[in-house]
């Protein structure tokens, strides 16, 4: 302890026309710089430090190597790369910026760094993006706002797609590289964190959809015991069904079958590795987002996405090797206070780039209203036909007695349930049995949004809709501008999360700004969730005219053991 009080002592900070350096003991030093909210706010931005070396040749399909440092001073002002994406949801030509050479993080601190100051919380954020997309880059997760309230923010990539999450089932591929790759930056921020005023000891992971079970799945990781103390999971958990998938081995091969028809099926997971290392990893990326038939794509979010997490099999790097639901209902889990929620309605999922365009929600309800078979997901194990057909109807009449067609909104309302948030609230009420768990539902809905279509019987606020109250797009921290409800709903938000970073607790004391709320935990039997809106509420069971039905569905029909739910 004495000699690493020492080596802080002796860390190196230089003020310099607006740029700040910093030296980092055995990595170098890293030129940073100043930036400024709209708000006039300052804050200090470093940004693309390495913190693996490059996942490329033998080293891609591996688990991540620590950087062993730089020559000179390392220009920390800007981002340059993203890992490898499987779509176009950043909205940027990405072509100019994907890499195969991605393992960058960025620090964000609101202080100029210095060797006396009082260590500040730190909040280490994992994007979304359906393990196939997502970057941590600067221009998509800008962190004005977190900066206004006093904690550190660590973005960091990480592969996705195929690079991420190939396995073929045994120790040649095992997979989950892109959590490894998580737990690599975690790593990092404990030994590193320190030198720019942050505190190890006070680190809170936190993430939205796939970045949300990104965070459920570190909490049942031995890898990643000692790398926090407290996480944030939006939208997501790890008995999501999108979170997992059960045909790894059969992809990897469909992948290298893609690449070249006369690759054997038949070839050893070691020769499968050999050949999807050799190929360049542009064109490689290309045929896992284009080669898959588009059913797969269709049905993933129910039947979990291509590239996802796994169940690996016991070896010395092993991220998980146990069933996600057996963790959790057992308490195989860390026992730390988490802070997870939905919002509203997050079926409202698919884009439209008119706000009276419904038919992408039209022919979806025909496709379910057709087959009822297809709204059961295989996670209830589930293979007889007749079987299926019933536990179809089943759920078809939970929402509805007619047609889905016919009422949209209910469709809708099956999609948030059957992709969100049946697994999220699972996973609450299962792992308030061994730590704090804070519920919530964010329903506050305002033109900050933009237009999209209303649905009747539906709420307002869709997947990741949440995120536009947390995070700046492309420099532009615009929330001054935007309606008084929609600045008061940011503001509240981010104090009940950096709270919770600070105390352990989002409600530590009464607060007018939080309308005097005391959020409670939930516990068993008593299932209590604060509701974002317009004001702040304590309520009970969220989803309860529908969640309760599912409960029962997979008593009397699902076939145990459960891995998602």
């Amino acid at each position: 302890m004495l000699l690493k009080n020492v080596i802080f002592l002796f860390t190196i900070y230089v003020y310099v026309n607006a740029e700040v350096l910093v030296t980092i003991p055995n990595k170098g030093t890293i030129r940073g710089r100043k930036e400024y909210s709209l708000r006039k706010n300052s804050f200090y931005a470093f940004q693309e430090i390495p913190f693996a070396k490059p996942p490329v040749g033998e080293l891609r399909f591996r688990e991540p190597q620590p950087d062993e440092g730089w020559e000179g001073i390392l220009d920390a002002t800007k981002n340059t790369k993203i890992c490898y994406q499987q779509s176009n949801m950043l909205n940027v030509n990405q072509t100019l910026l994907e890499n195969e050479d991605c393992l960058y993080l960025n620090v964000y601190t609101p202080k100029y760094p210095t060797a006396d100051q009082e260590l500040l919380p730190v909040m280490f954020h994992i994007y979304g993006g359906g393990f196939v997309s997502g970057a941590a880059n600067f221009e998509f997760k800008g962190p004005h706002y977190f900066m206004e309230h006093d904690v550190i923010v660590v973005t960091a990539n990480y592969r996705l797609g195929p690079f991420g999450f190939l396995a073929t089932g045994d120790k040649v591929i095992p997979g989950n590289y892109g959590l490894k790759d998580q737990v690599l930056a975690l790593k990092w921020v404990q030994d590193n964190i320190k030198y720019f005023g942050g505190d190890p000891e006070k680190v809170t992971m936190f993430g939205e959809s796939a970045g949300g079970a990104s965070v459920n799945f570190h909490y049942m990781s031995k890898k990643s015991e000692g790398l926090f103390r407290a996480g944030i999971a939006e939208s997501g958990s790890t008995l999501s069904p999108w979170a997992y998938q059960k045909d790894y081995k059969k992809i990897a091969y469909d992948l290298a079958t893609y690449v070249d028809s006369n690759f054997q099926r038949t070839s050893s997971s070691e020769e499968l590795l050999k050949f999807l290392q050799s190929v360049p990893a542009g064109d490689l990326n290309k045929v896992a987002a284009n080669s898959y038939p588009w059913w797969v794509y269709n049905d993933q979010i129910v039947q979990g996405f291509l590239f996802a997490p796994t169940i690996e099999p016991e070896h010395e790097n092993a991220f998980i090797s146990e069933s996600m639901y057996e963790a959790v209902e057992k308490g195989h889990m860390n026992r730390a206070p988490m802070i997870i929620g939905i919002c509203s309605e997050e079926g409202l999922t698919i884009r439209v780039s008119n706000v009276n365009d419904v038919s992408e929600f039209e022919k979806l309800a025909k496709e379910m209203d057709s087959n009822a078979s297809i709204l059961v997901n295989n996670n209830m194990h589930l293979t007889d036909p007749n079987q299926l057909e019933a536990a179809g109807e089943t759920i078809h009449r939970i929402y509805t007695d007619g047609a889905f067609v016919d009422d949209l909104g209910k469709s809708i309302r099956y999609q948030s349930d059957n992709s969100f948030n049946r697994g999220i609230i699972r996973y609450a009420e299962m792992q308030s049995k061994f730590s704090d768990i804070y519920f919530y539902q964010f329903s506050h809905y305002g033109p900050i949004f933009g237009e999209r279509p209303y649905f009747e019987g539906a709420y307002k606020v869709g997947h990741a809709n949440d995120a536009n109250f947390l995070w700046v797009y492309g420099n532009w921290s615009t929330m001054d501008t935007q309606r008084a409800d929609d600045i008061l709903t940011s503001s509240r938000y981010l104090t009940l999360l950096t709270n919770f970073a600070k105390y352990l607790d989002p409600t530590p004391n009464s607060s007018s700004l939080l309308n005097d709320v005391d959020w409670p935990t939930v516990s068993p039997g008593n299932f209590q969730y604060l509701d974002i809106n317009d004001t702040l509420t304590i309520q009970k069971d969220p989803k309860a005219d529908t969640y309760s039905k599912w409960v029962d569905l997979y008593e009397q029909m699902a076939i145990k053991p459960y891995t998602t739910f």
